[in-house]
């Protein structure tokens, strides 16, 4: 099972994966990390197996890169997003964890509040939820940039800007529209959940929209509504807004080179190439 990968870590599948310029053997990848543990490298060359990024020969000495043709262009986080999201069960467990913790409309939850509801909802697999196990996807989605982690709210549910930034603008490229609820219903089916309710005036959930307005007020994105919109998407009240509002289009500024839009492992790319 994915979810018992306890010691992957984001920062060292990242530099196996990016290593694999061609095929190579997994002793050779290995020598690239002689400060890691040599089982937690294994780990990792598993991991990416498991969800088909990377392909392994039949004696299992030869790992190739796999689907790079989708989304050619993608960062690594977004393309591991992507991957844990296109899984079948029993394998999905991962990428559904996020769908239980947006099912409310809380911008943040603890490990003890998400459990029991993960117990409840996700009970049909052959392990048993534990903190544990709610560790490792914490871990993994904070340095992906899906969630982050505060010693006060517990594990906040939205995604960094860059995220999203990078998302909304690799849509616009592949569709050639800022259609705000066509790029939000390709996020969700592609890479995590976004909205709150579709039935209706489709809702955007709060800790999704929070970001995308602090991106507006960075002037790095702008979103309007139309009148004459085919579609449209609701945003809750929220810092920015003291009421509801109805958004159809958005258009992207150029990214600023600031910490606020870079992925939380760009820091473990500086560690992990010193």
């Amino acid at each position: 099972m994915l979810i018992n990968h306890n010691t992957v870590r984001p920062a060292e599948l990242k530099a196996v994966y990016e290593s694999l310029v061609s095929d190579r053997t997994v002793q050779n990848i290995i020598t690239d990390f002689v400060h890691k543990k040599e089982d937690n490298i294994r780990d990792c060359i598993n991991f990416l197996h498991s969800v088909d990024i990377i392909e392994r020969g039949r004696d299992d000495r030869v790992v190739s890169p796999l689907n790079r043709d989708i989304f050619p262009n993608v960062t690594f986080e977004a393309r591991l997003l992507y991957h844990l999201r296109q899984q079948r069960y029993p394998k999905e467990h991962l990428t559904r964890i996020q769908n239980v913790a947006l099912e409310t409309d809380a911008r943040s939850v603890t490990l003890d509040v998400l459990l029991p509801q993960i117990k409840d909802v996700l009970d049909q697999y052959d392990f048993a939820w534990n903190k544990t196990k709610l560790r490792m996807w914490r871990s993994l989605s904070t340095q992906l940039g899906l969630v982050s982690e505060t010693e006060t709210r517990g594990v906040v549910l939205s995604p960094c800007r860059r995220l999203l930034y990078d998302l909304l603008e690799l849509y616009e490229q592949r569709e050639d529209t800022t259609d705000l609820y066509s790029a939000l219903t390709w996020i969700e089916e592609n890479f995590f959940n976004v909205f709150e309710t579709t039935t209706g005036s489709p809702r955007v959930h709060p800790a999704i929209s929070d970001v995308l307005q602090n991106m507006e007020s960075d002037d790095v994105l702008e979103l309007r509504g139309m009148s004459d919109a085919k579609s449209e998407v609701t945003f809750p009240e929220s810092v920015h807004t003291q009421r509801p509002r109805s958004v159809s289009v958005y258009e992207l500024a150029p990214m600023p080179e600031s910490p606020a839009y870079q992925y939380p492992l760009t820091h473990f790319d500086q560690v992990i190439t010193q």
